[in-house]
């Protein structure tokens, strides 16, 4: 039997002024995964245990077999614990070696510090580095480092500094599956030497092919422990969801009629290849992104008012540049963030339903409508979607699910001639993407052009039954630095 390391039974934990439930267990060399259904504030609240932001209140906690109190448990996880999440390091003057040596919790002293230069050249260092596919030399830039290399030295630097637990955070959604899998590799060597490791994620399949147990959060609590004999539809069956789908043949594109939307000629943006392609009306588009680096781009010129370096954005046959195209956003151009309910999304999340529909609809209708009838008029036609009494509703008292369909049907309702979606489906548990392709579609019967920047779409795409989008989906070749 392993040693155990943390375990927190019946654990109540205040983060933000709400109470949370968690039962913890943890032993060496142990990979535990954590899923949350969809309370997202629950994942936040039990990701800030290991942040120090949400505090244990009552409840027997324990580190290596030692009974502790919430001040002790909080003081281990910190001297012991590393998070390694999607947000990358940002410098433009560390190295990598700077990156290992000078980001630890604390100022190092002197002895620390020779310490620390002398286990660098050690052999062992140099082996685990080997081991790891870090043979870039450690003078090089941080900031030129691929995606991948960064998280293996972000798993290195956890296991030259000795931590104990190490908690990774929704990387399938800034990793490719190739780059996951030599980043898991990583993550295998430190589970060798007893170091445990808590995967938070919300992938499923990713989940059951490295955890030796999946905890499922529920209604802000530890709801189930699922062991790998009950891995896969038994996960949706205790969410209360619908089982998983088989996976669907690749079926030939549908064809779309001939008016094209969106033509996209020689389109350069900052260490980004040229952009050539056309989207056509109800054809949905996908650019594939697996590093972020085409979608930041986009996003900062569609809302960040940053403008291309060249090439030509013509939408229905009209030439536009930056500044008359950031004009046209929420009329002709429908923008969707990948979670309407965080910062930076697209509803307002203390006005009413209603009150977003009306706000961006009077912009698109002019000011020479009488509001109140067109009030009514939206009123009566959002309720064949929505209940009355939710539409009057402000959005911060829907659920999840339910303000996700909100904000595609929001796009429905303006209509736009261009809706671009940026990683739709990044931080969705898998139960909400079929409602995602149905809102899609949904949108593209209606005639708009559907432009979608992410990664992983081919897992979409094996899971799905749904024909109708297979065939009106069109993969735009994805453009190399």
């Amino acid at each position: 039997m392993k040693e155990e390391l943390i375990r927190v039974d019946n654990g109540n934990f205040i983060s933000e002024a709400r109470g949370y439930q968690f039962d913890i267990h943890i032993a060496r060399g142990e990979c535990i995964g954590v899923y949350v259904d969809e309370h997202i504030t629950s994942g936040t609240a039990y990701l800030d245990i290991f942040k120090g932001y949400s505090r244990l209140k009552s409840g027997k906690a324990f580190c290596c077999g030692e009974r502790v109190d919430s001040i002790e448990l909080a003081r281990w996880i910190d001297q012991n614990c590393i998070i390694i999440d999607k947000k990358r390091f940002d410098s433009k003057e560390l190295t990598a070696r700077d990156f290992i040596m000078a980001l630890g919790k604390s100022p190092l002293g002197y002895r620390q510090r020779k310490l620390a230069k002398q286990r660098m050249q050690a052999q062992e260092s140099v082996k685990m580095l080997c081991a790891m596919g870090i043979t870039f030399p450690l003078e090089q830039k941080l900031a030129f480092l691929s995606i991948l290399d960064y998280f293996r030295l972000a798993v290195f630097r956890a296991w030259f500094w000795s931590c104990q637990l190490l908690v990774l955070d929704r990387m399938t959604e800034i990793l490719r599956r190739r780059d996951l899998e030599l980043l898991m590799n990583c993550v295998q060597l430190l589970l060798g030497q007893g170091i445990a490791v808590f995967l938070f994620d919300m992938d499923e399949e990713f989940l059951y092919r490295y955890v030796n147990r999946l905890d499922i959060v529920k209604n802000r609590k530890t709801f189930y422990r699922l062991y790998p004999a009950e891995f896969d539809d038994r996960l949706y069956e205790i969410l209360g969801w619908e089982r998983k789908r088989d996976g669907a043949e690749r079926i030939e594109p549908m064809q779309q009629g001939n008016e094209t939307v969106l033509d996209v000629s020689e389109l350069v943006f900052s260490a980004v290849a040229p952009l050539n392609f056309r989207i056509r009306s109800g054809e949905i588009a996908f650019l594939r992104d697996e590093n972020y680096n085409t979608v930041s781009r986009l996003h900062n010129c569609f809302l960040g008012r940053q403008g291309w370096i060249s090439g030509t954005f013509r939408l229905d046959g009209i030439v536009y540049d930056p500044a008359a195209l950031f004009k046209l956003i929420g009329t002709k151009i429908g923008i969707q963030i990948e979670r309407p309910d965080r910062p930076g999304g697209v509803l307002f999340d203390n006005m009413t339903a209603l009150d977003n529909l009306s706000s961006c609809l009077l912009a698109k209708a002019g000011q020479h409508i009488i509001r109140k009838r067109l009030t009514d008029s939206i009123l009566d036609e959002a309720s064949r979607w929505f209940s009355r009494e939710d539409l009057l509703r402000p959005l911060n008292e829907w659920s999840l699910p339910q303000r996700l369909r909100f904000s595609y049907f929001k796009w429905y309702f303006v209509n736009p001639r261009l809706l671009i979606c940026f990683f739709p489906f990044a931080g969705q548990e898998s139960a909400h993407h079929e409602m995602i392709i149905d809102m899609l579609l949904m949108c593209a019967r209606k005639g708009m052009a559907i432009w979608v920047i992410s990664s992983g779409i081919d897992a979409i795409c094996e899971k799905t039954e749904n024909i109708e989008f297979l065939q009106r989906l069109h993969y735009i070749k994805e453009p190399l630095i």
